[in-house]
């Protein structure tokens, strides 16, 4: 019965927690070399060679975390563990059960005729499910110490303050990054997107696609600096994220975005709601000095910032997205449970771009797929959340608030664009998903004292 109990275990939860685990490879610098990769080179630059849109570096790394991850668990030694921590990684079992349901979906795909484009969108999910999952387990078998909770979370930063710093230049005319990036041995698996304006604004987009993913990689990044400004490990630390965090900040509005200031909203929100009282009032009075300088030092900008929420119903944009409605019912309707298979409908096999992460979901994966997606969210942010409440320290609170307040952002960024074309806050969220999985912020127990003889 015992064995039986444990196969059980495993498979319900093959992430549970087992601190003795041994890592064969344990190459720290590989989920910084991912987080690096992707706030360096924009996603349609990939290596050469036939892997097309699945070599892009950031994908290949993560691919070499779910190889390593896989290599690490397969040579684990499952033994009791009596330090106090909990046996389950609820974070974890989600995980798994969204790559189960990706490996379903591909196969959904597959049982139905498909062309070529269809079949390498099928693939490209897959091999995108893959790395997600990679990321995620890899990250919580490395980190183990706050230095390492530390270490991730500051390369984030660092790679969102740069892109804000590329984004502030090439929105004033002094820099191309595409053009750079092309001086590298990498090749443009797809045109490069020309400059996008609004209201005769240029948008900023950073070191990314599209000023939607500009907007929610740096909206993303910002709860996790402010975390790191409050409870860095040095001052030097701190005084580095206070000045990261003003500089994301700033670069918020020029993506012209409502996603980049709904996601600047609950990303602060969010945030500061840990904060002590005196510190909120601060942060308040600092808000309202920011929006009053948007107003002095750049009024055009800040009226057309009101403008497309004002006329956010002329908006091409929005119209567009209410329209596919229409089309996303009648495909449910003749694929309501599995759908099609996850990266069957894409542009290029004929459909429209639906700026709509669940939108997505519900065609490719059918209401399975919604509801997995969903359950995710739902596990990761009442996992933060619980831990936000429940820890003891207030660095511990601190940090699992901000990856509450990163999920928040990426859930909003769901309903507004597909996440699956924007490595950035993608990769930003499966970070997070990572750092959850592993108590990431928790506080050691610490040792018994030895007993007496």
């Amino acid at each position: 019965m015992s064995l039986f109990t444990a196969l059980a275990r495993t498979v319900a939860d093959p992430t549970r927690h087992t601190p003795h685990r041994p890592r064969p490879v344990p190459v720290a610098w590989l989920p910084v070399a991912v987080v690096v990769c992707a706030f360096l080179f924009p996603g349609n630059f990939v290596v050469p060679g036939p892997l097309n849109s699945n070599g892009t570096p950031a994908r290949l790394f993560s691919l070499v975390c779910l190889a390593l991850a896989a290599l690490t668990f397969v040579g684990s030694r499952r033994r009791r563990s009596d330090d106090g921590e909990p046996r389950w990684s609820l974070v974890g079992g989600a995980v798994v059960l969204y790559l189960a349901a990706a490996v379903w979906s591909y196969g959904v795909a597959l049982s139905q005729p498909l062309d070529a484009a269809q079949s390498a969108g099928a693939l490209r999910s897959l091999v995108g499910a893959l790395g997600i999952t990679g990321v995620t387990f890899y990250t919580w078998m490395l980190v183990r110490e706050r230095s390492d909770v530390d270490r991730i979370v500051g390369w984030i930063v660092v790679g969102a303050t740069f892109s804000v710093v590329v984004g502030a230049l090439s929105w004033a005319g002094v820099l191309d990054w595409a053009s750079l990036v092309r001086s590298t041995p990498l090749v443009e698996n797809t045109p490069t997107l020309r400059a996008v304006s609004r209201l005769e604004f240029l948008r900023a987009r950073g070191t990314g696609e599209h000023p939607l993913e500009f907007s929610l990689a740096t909206t993303a990044a910002l709860p996790l600096a402010l975390h790191l400004a409050r409870h860095g490990a040095t001052a030097a630390r701190r005084r580095a994220s206070g000045l990261a965090s003003l500089v994301l900040v700033a670069g918020v509005p020029l993506a012209v975005s409502r996603t980049a200031i709904l996601g600047l909203a609950i990303a602060a929100v969010v945030a500061v709601s840990i904060w002590p009282a005196a510190q909120k009032v601060g942060a308040l009075v600092a808000a309202g000095a920011g929006v009053l300088l948007l107003f002095v030092l750049a009024p055009a900008l800040a009226g057309s910032l009101q403008l497309i929420f004002s006329e956010a119903g002329q908006d091409n944009s929005v119209t567009g997205r209410l329209d596919d409605y229409v089309l996303v019912e009648q495909l449910f309707r003749e694929h309501p449970v599995l759908g099609l298979g996850s990266g069957v409908y894409r542009p290029e096999t004929g459909g429209v771009y639906l700026d709509n992460t669940w939108l997505g979901t519900l065609i490719g994966g059918g209401a399975v797929g919604v509801v997995v997606l969903a359950l995710l969210f739902l596990v990761a942010g009442a996992v933060a959340w619980d831990r936000s409440v429940l820890a003891a320290d207030a660095a511990d609170r601190s940090l699992n608030r901000s990856l509450l307040a990163v999920l928040g952002v990426v859930l909003m960024g769901a309903f507004t664009s597909d996440l699956t074309s924007f490595p950035q806050p993608t990769l930003v969220f499966t970070v997070v998903l990572g750092l959850l999985a592993s108590r990431a912020g928790a506080r050691a127990v610490p040792p018994r004292p030895p007993a007496r003889s």
